[in-house]
């Protein structure tokens, strides 16, 4: 008989495994500024409730125009019990975002943990497949949604506990 999950384990599971879209949809408002300038790399990590999370924003001047973001959820830190459950509990969100276009998504799970990767890229990315995908809200013109200030990104992930990587 399969062991039944807790709601408070996969409350954990599932809040952990998608901090990253969360984040990445959080920002996908803020519009751009500078649309030439200096190619740029910008790195940013935050851990938490067994979780550690690294979010990397390619820009040319303001405008992000790729974001690549790896979640790190340590199974017992975070209240799952092992990888079985991390499977049951989070595997579905692979199939979630497959298929739409401009994010790559993917989880590995392993014995004592599981690393999830996503990449955004801006310029290719289906905003309204993801907002149905994910229940967000891609405002009043979609396209807006892929105009992403660097400056303003990296703000808001500071402002929620993030820490740049110099």
């Amino acid at each position: 008989m399969l062991k039944k999950l807790s709601s408070q384990s996969t409350r954990r599971a599932g809040k952990a495994a998608a901090v990253v879209l969360a984040a990445a949809l959080a920002l996908t408002g803020c519009s751009g500024g500078d649309a030439g300038g200096k190619a740029s790399e910008t790195t940013l990590t935050m851990s938490q409730g067994g979780a550690a999370t690294t979010v990397t924003y390619y820009a040319e001047g303001d405008n992000v125009t790729k974001q690549t973001t790896e979640n790190v959820v340590d199974y017992e830190a975070s209240g799952i019990a092992d990888r079985d459950e991390a499977e049951k509990t989070v595997g579905g969100l692979v199939d979630q975002y497959k298929g739409i276009k401009g994010v790559d998504h993917s989880i590995e799970f392993g014995d004592t943990e599981l690393t999830e990767t996503v990449t955004i890229t801006y310029a290719d990315l289906d905003v309204e497949k993801l907002a149905e995908a994910t229940g967000a809200d891609t405002g009043q013109d979609p396209e807006d949604a892929r105009k992403v200030s660097l400056k303003e990104a990296v703000k808001t992930l500071t402002d929620a506990g993030f820490t740049e990587v110099e």
